[in-house]
C-alpha cells in the first residue's frame, strides 16, 4: 500500500482517539443507596391454619412445602383453617407422560398467597405464622373481601389528590412470584420479600409449589450428575409444572372480583428465586431441557401477559446440562426484559451457566454480579435485591410517580450496603420507535472480523438478503436514531451524523460514524475516508462528554487497524460489551452520540 495513504490512516486513527478521548461518560457507572421502606401498608390474602389438622411427627412446614412424612403426603391445601376463604386452585396437567411422568392428565390442587397496599383505615389483625412465628399482615378474614388500597389513598400517599370515588380501586402492578426449590411464599425469607414488594406498591402473587409432591430432589442435589439422573424424569415434571401453575393463578387473579379490578393487566411482572428464576424463563418464552444429553428441548407454559421478569439466583442448570438446552439455546426464546442476579460463589445456580443463558435472551438482558455470593440471600444483602428489582420494575412497567426510574436505572452499576455487585451483562433493546425514531441495527462480518450500523430499512434488508457480501450477521444490539431531523422542539438538541467510508482500494474496507460537527470537519480535510453524507440523527454528546439523564451513552471502541489498514468502530449502549472490546485489545474511546432507550 502506498506509503502517504498508511501514514494518513494512521495519523486519521489518532486524531479519532483523541477527539472523543474526553467522552468518557458511561452506562451503569453509578454506586447507589439502598432503596427507601416502601410508603404503604400491606394486607395478604387468607392463610390460616389449623393445628389439630397437623399429622404426628409432621410440622406446619412440611405442608406449606409439600414435604411427606412417611411417605404420608402433605400440602398446605390439608391443614387451612378457613379453605373458602383461602386463594386455591386447581390445574389440569397435559396428558404428556413424557413430560408429566407422575401426574399426567390429573388436575392438581394449589394454593397461593396474595398480598397487596391497602388502606389507613384497615382493622384487620395480623396473623402470626406457626411454627415460625413469621407475620402476615392485616390478613383477610373468613368471609370479607379484599382491603386493596383504593384510588384515592395510593394518591394520597404521594402528596397527590385525584378526584375521584372514595372506594374507586386503584390498578396496581402485579408480581407473579415463584420460590426456590422446597420453599414456600410464606417460609422465612420469602414472605418478608412478599410484603417489602406490596410495601412499595405491587400486588404480589405466589403459588405454593409443593415441590416435593413432584420430585423429592433437594436445592443442594441439583450440582450434582448422579442426584440429576436418577431423578430427572420427576425433576422434568416438577420444573415443567412451575410456570403451569403460575399461568393458571394469573388467570383465577384476573377473574376473581376481589382482586381483579386492581390488576392494571399492562404492568405484570415476574419474580422467582432459584427454580423459581427458571420458572420465570419459561414464562418469558424459554425452553427447557428435557433428556440428559440435552438435545430434547420443550417449551413450558408461556404466557405473554408478564410485560418483565426478575430471577434471583436463578438456576440455569449446570455445565453437564444447561437447563435452557444445549448451549442454552432455548434461552432465545426469551423475549421480555430480563434481569437475572447471581452470586459469585454459588454452586448450585452457578452463575457462568446462567450468564450463558442471559446473554442468549434476544429482548432487553442484565446480569448482576454478587461478590462471594451463594445461594441464599442474606439479610444485610436485601438492600440490593429490593434496589435493583424494584427500579428495574418501575423502569420497564412505567410506574406512575417514579417518571426517574429509567434514567436511574441507566445509570446503576452497584447498591452499597450488602456485598460488593456489579452489572456484568447489560444489553438495551430499545422501547418502541415513536417521535418519528427508527432503529440502527448492528452487524458484525464473520470473516472481516468488522462491525457495522445501518439505520435504513432498505440497507438493512439488502445487508440480509447478501448484497453487501457474504459473512454478515445481526449481533442483536441496536440503539434509536432518527431517519431526518425531528419536527418535534423537544428533540432540538439532534445532530446529523457524518458517515464515512473507508475503500477497499488503499483503505480499511469499514465505516466510520460521527455525531460532532468538529470530528466530522476533521476527517472531511484529511481525506482517505469518502465521505457517504449523513447516516442518521441522534442526540450528540453535551460540552462535558456526555448524555442527558434518560439518554443512553452510546460508546465507542476502536480496534486500532490503522498499522495493518484494517480499522474499525464499534459503537455499543452496552457497558459490558465495550469493556469486553477493551479487554480485546480494542481502544475505548468512551461516550460519542446520546440514543433514547
Amino acid at each position: 500500500m502506498d506509503s502517504t495513504l498508511t501514514r494518513f490512516f494512521r495519523r486519521a486513527a489518532a486524531l479519532l482517539a483523541l477527539a472523543a478521548s474526553s467522552a468518557l461518560a458511561a452506562n451503569h457507572d453509578t454506586t447507589v443507596g439502598p432503596i427507601s421502606p416502601g410508603r404503604f401498608g400491606v394486607a395478604c390474602s387468607n392463610i390460616a391454619q389449623d393445628a389439630s389438622l397437623v399429622a404426628p411427627g409432621a410440622s406446619p412446614s412440611d405442608y406449606w412445602e409439600g414435604r411427606p412424612t412417611s411417605d404420608q403426603p402433605h400440602y398446605i391445601s390439608d391443614i387451612l383453617a378457613s379453605p373458602a376463604a383461602a386463594f386455591q386452585f386447581d390445574v389440569q396437567v397435559p396428558d404428556v407422560r413424557r413430560l408429566y411422568v407422575g401426574h399426567a392428565g390429573e388436575a392438581v390442587r394449589f394454593v397461593a398467597l396474595v398480598c397487596y397496599p391497602t388502606s389507613k383505615t384497615n382493622t384487620d389483625p395480623d396473623y402470626a405464622l406457626p411454627e415460625t412465628g413469621d407475620v402476615i399482615p392485616h390478613m383477610q378474614p373468613a368471609g370479607s373481601a379484599p382491603d386493596i388500597i383504593s384510588l384515592v389513598d395510593y394518591y394520597a400517599a404521594f402528596g397527590q389528590n385525584v378526584f375521584a370515588p372514595t372506594s374507586a380501586r386503584m390498578p396496581l402492578p402485579l408480581v407473579v412470584y415463584s420460590h426456590g426449590l422446597g420453599g414456600s411464599p410464606i417460609s422465612s425469607g420469602y414472605v418478608q420479600s412478599m410484603v417489602q414488594l406490596a410495601a412499595q406498591g405491587y400486588m404480589v402473587a405466589a403459588v405454593f409449589h409443593g415441590d416435593p409432591r413432584f420430585s423429592r430432589i433437594r436445592v443442594e442435589d441439583l450440582s450434582q450428575l448422579v442426584n440429576v439422573v436418577a431423578n430427572f424424569d420427576r425433576l422434568v415434571e416438577m420444573i415443567m409444572i412451575r410456570p403451569l401453575s403460575l399461568k393458571i393463578m394469573l388467570d383465577r387473579l384476573l377473574a376473581d372480583p376481589g382482586y381483579a379490578n386492581s390488576v392494571d393487566t399492562t404492568r405484570i411482572a415476574g419474580f422467582g428465586a432459584s427454580l423459581g428464576g427458571t420458572a420465570m424463563v419459561g414464562l418469558a418464552g424459554g425452553s427447557f431441557s428435557t433428556s440428559l444429553s440435552g438435545s430434547s428441548c420443550d417449551e413450558p407454559q408461556h404466557d405473554p401477559r408478564i410485560r418483565v421478569a426478575f430471577g434471583y439466583v436463578p438456576y440455569g442448570g449446570q455445565p453437564f446440562l444447561p437447563a435452557f438446552c444445549s448451549g442454552q439455546s432455548g434461552a432465545k426464546g426469551v423475549n421480555i426484559p430480563f434481569f437475572a442476579m447471581s452470586g459469585t460463589a454459588d454452586t448450585t445456580a452457578v452463575l457462568p451457566v446462567m450468564q450463558q443463558a442471559v446473554e442468549n435472551f434476544s429482548s432487553s438482558r442484565f446480569m448482576d454480579e454478587l461478590i462471594g455470593g451463594q445461594h441464599e440471600l442474606r439479610t444485610e444483602d436485601a438492600g440490593d435485591l429490593f434496589t435493583w428489582m424494584i427500579t428495574f420494575y418501575d423502569a420497564y412497567l412505567g410506574i406512575p410517580f417514579d417518571p426517574t426510574a429509567m434514567a436511574r436505572f441507566i445509570k446503576m452499576d452497584q447498591v452499597t450496603g450488602g456485598r460488593e455487585d456489579h452489572m456484568i451483562v447489560d444489553v438495551h433493546v430499545p422501547f418502541a420507535n415513536t417521535n418519528g425514531e427508527t432503529t440502527a441495527l448492528e452487524f458484525y462480518n464473520t470473516s472481516l472480523g468488522h462491525y457495522f450500523m445501518a439505520a435504513g430499512a432498505d440497507e438493512i434488508a439488502a445487508i440480509r438478503g447478501g448484497s453487501a457480501g457474504p459473512g454478515w450477521e445481526l449481533t442483536g444490539q441496536s440503539f434509536k436514531v432518527w431517519p431526518s431531523m425531528p419536527s418535534d422542539a423537544a428533540f432540538s438538541s439532534v445532530a446529523p451524523v457524518c458517515r464515512f467510508y473507508g475503500v477497499p482500494a488503499g483503505g480499511p474496507n469499514s465505516h466510520f460514524f460521527t455525531a460532532q460537527s468538529g470530528e466530522c470537519d476533521l476527517v472531511k480535510r484529511n481525506g482517505g475516508w469518502y465521505y457517504e453524507g449523513v447516516g442518521f440523527y441522534i442526540r450528540p454528546v453535551d460540552s462535558n462528554g456526555g448524555c442527558p439523564a434518560g439518554y443512553l451513552s452510546v460508546e465507542r471502541a476502536y480496534n486500532n487497524g490503522a498499522a495493518r489498514n484494517d480499522s474499525n468502530h464499534r459503537f455499543t449502549t452496552s457497558e459490558s460489551t465495550f469493556r469486553q472490546m477493551g479487554q480485546q485489545g480494542w481502544a475505548m474511546e468512551g461516550t460519542v452520540m446520546c440514543a433514547r432507550p
